[in-house]
């Protein structure tokens, strides 16, 4: 067994470095040329997503991928003062990390070269400058500058993600001038996220809810937004495994699981707010009776019996109708049970 898996294992090996060298073969005819890294990816019909670091911030290259000459961060701020300011205080600055802007080219790592924007007298639109505007650049392109340094960690799996496939571009929601943390376009994150998720916003507003209002949690604490290999952007292997974070008391195992609680949280939850406690989606006992058969069942409002007619009482003065109505009175442990007399959940 050994020597079989060793021997699929190199072939395993020499069909990846054969596709690494076919890869290859395509970018080496047009950088040998001597083009631009922009002019090259362009020539061969690659994507911002097939681009090798370095081909969309080149230096030597201004943003329409021409010649031109490096200038420096000190012409830049001559007339981008307050921009530079913003730059020099945010992460982008830190000239000490060779993987930030400021370790490489300044300014020109992400804007392109600026000699032919300073021999053209500067002004908007001079030069073939990067201005990152999405009426004037592409996402692909805007995107492409972002990802020659930001590809690992929680980017890497940008590309064919929810946003990227719903063709949202970095500055929709970073401003790399701006002062807010993460360089975010809003002062805090349920804020940007918020002016796309509105439905989310007013379930935020319900009266129980996540402390995302109060400051305690922010949307990346379950979300990654930029790609994760899970349905709705949750960063971690499952749902479930998200709030097991918090929740690890509900975690288990136990001798008597609750088969939907161990199946999906949402099942039962609306995890961004609702208008019953605690943050389910139904009142109780309506919640289980989705699934459970209510029939005979003590929380089954039964219709008035003829003394209570007689008598006056509505079907809502009839105590053993209406006391003990909710399913948790009796079920407690309703995530599931460890007691040896535990299999209805009641202990």
């Amino acid at each position: 067994m050994e020597h079989r898996s060793s021997r699929s294992l190199r072939r395993w090996s020499m069909v990846l470095a054969a596709l690494g060298l076919l890869q290859a073969g395509r970018w080496l005819p047009a950088f040998a040329a001597g083009e631009s890294n922009v002019n090259a990816a362009s020539k061969i019909g690659l994507t911002a997503m097939e681009t090798p670091p370095g081909a969309w911030s080149a230096p030597g290259v201004d943003g329409n991928g021409q010649p031109a000459e490096l200038m420096g961060p000190e012409v830049c701020q001559q007339c981008h003062w307050d921009r530079f300011e913003s730059y020099e205080n945010s992460p982008h600055g830190l000239a000490l990390d060779r993987r930030t802007p400021a370790g490489r080219q300044a300014c020109e790592t992400c804007h392109g070269a600026g000699g032919n924007h300073v021999a053209g007298g500067g002004g908007r639109g001079v030069g073939g400058m990067r201005t990152f505007d999405l009426e004037k650049m592409s996402v692909e392109a805007i995107n492409g500058v972002c990802l020659d340094c930001h590809s690992r960690g929680i980017v890497a799996l940008w590309h064919g993600s929810m946003h990227q496939s719903r063709n949202l571009s970095c500055v929709n929601c970073h401003n790399v001038h701006g002062g807010h943390d993460k360089l975010l376009r809003e002062p805090s994150q349920p804020q940007l996220c918020t002016t796309c998720h509105q439905q989310i916003r007013a379930q935020l507003l319900r009266p129980s809810h996540h402390p995302i209002r109060e400051g305690k949690l922010v949307c990346t604490d379950c979300h990654n937004p930029h790609g994760t290999a899970t349905e709705r952007l949750i960063s971690a292997t499952t749902i479930n495994d998200k709030c097991y974070e918090c929740h690890a008391e509900k975690r288990g195992p136990f001798v008597f699981e609750h088969p939907p609680v161990r199946e999906n949280c949402l099942n039962c939850h609306q995890p961004h707010g609702s208008s019953h406690e605690p943050l389910l989606k139904l009142k109780r006992p309506y919640l289980c009776q989705r699934c459970h058969n209510t029939l005979g069942h003590p929380s089954v409002l039964w219709a008035r019996s003829e003394e209570d007619a007689a008598a006056g009482r509505s079907v809502y003065q009839l105590p053993p109708q209406l006391f003990m109505r909710s399913c948790t009175n009796c079920h407690v442990n309703i995530h599931g049970s460890n007691h040896p007399s535990g299999k209805q959940w009641h202990r």
